[in-house]
């Protein structure tokens, strides 16, 4: 039995905004002004004038970050229908509806906050005129008006938050992988740190959607694995043995942890 990427949608969306995994949306709202302030402005001079890992880069994961969201979960699911590998079409399944679920979430905050990006180089001659994505130098540019398009649509960063959706489901449907956390986290971070990069995103933006996509992904991977197993007289996550990642969450901050299972 395949658990497909349309089934309690609704509860995508809901599961994620439950205590504990709550914690992890309020720490991205919580962590932003802090950055702003701070760190938002002197993180991307360094990246303007040193260029540590190049444009090349950049270009390069702004074209991943675009499309892996949607191929690698559709790969997954199709790939499993067509060869009739139940429990890896449900695993993509999972991977899309964080991906879709994500998309919806990341889209409305980005229109509510209306944030303008930082400038190509910091030069605002070379802004990039992309209709709704505008520049500025002052990391501080929030309009917070969805009517008024004189801002930009970049808090927080759609790539980084998909990206990281996305493997937070599979290693939530697949806890005795660790393979999947080792090789995705590290590939969809340097999506974010392209983004910084390339200009197309302030820090804060990353670390929002670096939070925000983790729980949303994880709490539906979670899922569809609960359900996958109770359909299949398996084993829910909870008892199943071997050394897992999980989240962590508490009044005093959000983490990941390793849990070993007997």
């Amino acid at each position: 039995m395949v658990i497909h990427p349309w089934e309690d949608l609704g509860e995508g969306f809901i599961g994620s905004y439950r205590w504990p995994t709550l914690l992890y949306h309020a720490s991205a709202v919580a962590v932003t002004p802090p950055l702003v302030y701070t760190l938002d402005a002197p993180v991307q001079e360094y990246f303007q004038q040193h260029n540590p890992i190049g444009q090349p880069f950049a270009d390069v994961t702004l074209a991943i970050g675009w499309v892996a969201p949607a191929l690698v979960p559709l790969g997954l699911y199709l790939g499993g229908l067509a060869g009739d590998a139940s429990e890896l079409a449900t695993a993509g399944a999972a991977a899309l509806q964080a991906a879709a679920v994500q998309a919806v979430i990341i889209t409305a905050l980005k229109w509510l906050t209306d944030r303008a990006g930082p400038f190509p180089n910091g030069d605002p001659a070379q802004e990039r005129h992309r209709g709704l994505f505008h520049g500025s130098g002052d990391p501080k540019t929030f309009n917070f008006n969805p009517f008024d398009f004189a801002g930009g649509l970049h808090w927080p960063s759609g790539h980084t938050a998909g990206n990281i959706a996305i493997v937070s489901a599979l290693v939530a449907f697949y806890p005795d992988e660790l393979w999947i956390a080792a090789v995705g986290y590290p590939a969809a971070l340097a999506i974010g740190l392209g983004m910084i990069e390339g200009d197309y995103h302030w820090l804060s933006d990353e670390v929002a959607a670096a939070l925000m996509g983790h729980a949303i992904g994880w709490v539906i991977g979670r899922r569809f694995r609960e359900r996958y197993d109770a359909a299949h007289g398996g084993r829910a996550v909870g008892d199943r043995a071997g050394m897992r990642v999980e989240p962590r969450a508490s009044p005093y901050g959000a983490g990941v942890q390793l849990v070993y299972a007997f």
